[in-house]
């Protein structure tokens, strides 16, 4: 559990950049790594929003691609260490948080969000893949109002899924847009 709370200590810490760096605590962790999650998740989410799909009941044309967000990244690796380290599966965080506090929590400022989340996958296809088959997760994943995403996973061998898998997506809001137009 040490090389847990000192992986997390390191991953909290990582600056003013938001620039997440993966630091190995030790050889249980099984998940991509971080750039790798990062094109994988942002391609095949991309991928599937470029065709016309039923989400359960729901038909959904073609929507525009996302863009990666750091920051919302960081508030998706926040709640898949929450979810690992407390061994654990749920929108709401350990201290009953939603995802629109997490996002506020590492300073996105929002006008839309939602989040996806996975345990026990093993690799960024299959995640999105079962997220897809889901009405719901695939909804936001169609969702039009919905502009960047940020994504991660957590390993801990010791936890009954293992694996612990965040998707955040997001929208800034209007006194952002405005001031990244000036």
């Amino acid at each position: 559990m040490l090389p847990i709370i000192a992986l997390v200590c390191l991953l909290y810490s990582c600056g003013a950049s938001n620039e997440i760096v993966y630091v190995l605590a030790n050889d249980s962790y099984r998940c991509e790594e971080f750039d790798v999650t990062k094109e994988k998740m942002l391609g095949l989410i991309n991928r599937a929003r470029m065709s016309s799909r039923n989400c359960g009941y729901k038909i959904f044309t073609p929507v525009g691609q996302l863009t990666w967000n750091p920051t919302l990244a960081r508030a998706a690796l926040n709640h898949s260490v929450d979810m690992a380290t407390k061994d654990f599966v749920s929108h709401k965080g350990s201290s009953g948080e939603a995802v629109s506090y997490r996002v506020e929590e590492v300073g996105y400022s929002w006008s839309t969000v939602g989040e996806n989340i996975s345990a026990g996958r093993e690799d960024s296809e299959e995640v999105v893949a079962a997220w897809l088959l889901s009405p719901h997760h695939c909804e936001n994943i169609m969702r039009q109002s919905f502009t960047e995403i940020g994504a991660a996973c957590f390993h801990n061998k010791d936890t009954k899924y293992r694996t612990f898998w965040t998707v955040v997506f997001g929208s800034p809001s209007e006194e952002v847009k405005r001031a990244t137009l000036q």
